[in-house]
């Protein structure tokens, strides 16, 4: 016990040395930080866009009133099956 109670101040005095301050490391800039504020806000949407309001795109008529119908009659044309492989 007693030779518990004699090494301890030892130990402290390694452990507290070991947390010597490095004084050559410079301060943060004020700016720090910004690069993850302007990449989070790259990707926060817009929720008034300039677009808003203009309604739906043009499209060419006869097409469309076609394809409109084609949907409502449920006879939608069902596209071509296609493979990736050989």
């Amino acid at each position: 016990m007693k030779r518990i109670i004699a090494t301890l101040p030892l130990v402290l005095m390694l452990a507290v040395s070991a947390c010597e301050v490095n004084r050559n490391i410079p301060p943060l800039g004020k700016d720090f930080g910004n690069a993850t504020t302007h990449n989070l806000s790259q990707h926060i949407i817009n929720p008034e866009p300039v677009t808003a309001g203009y309604g739906a795109p043009a499209l060419y008529g006869p097409r469309a009133v076609g394809v409109l119908e084609r949907y409502k009659s449920g006879t939608v044309i069902q596209p071509d099956e296609e493979s990736t492989g050989n």
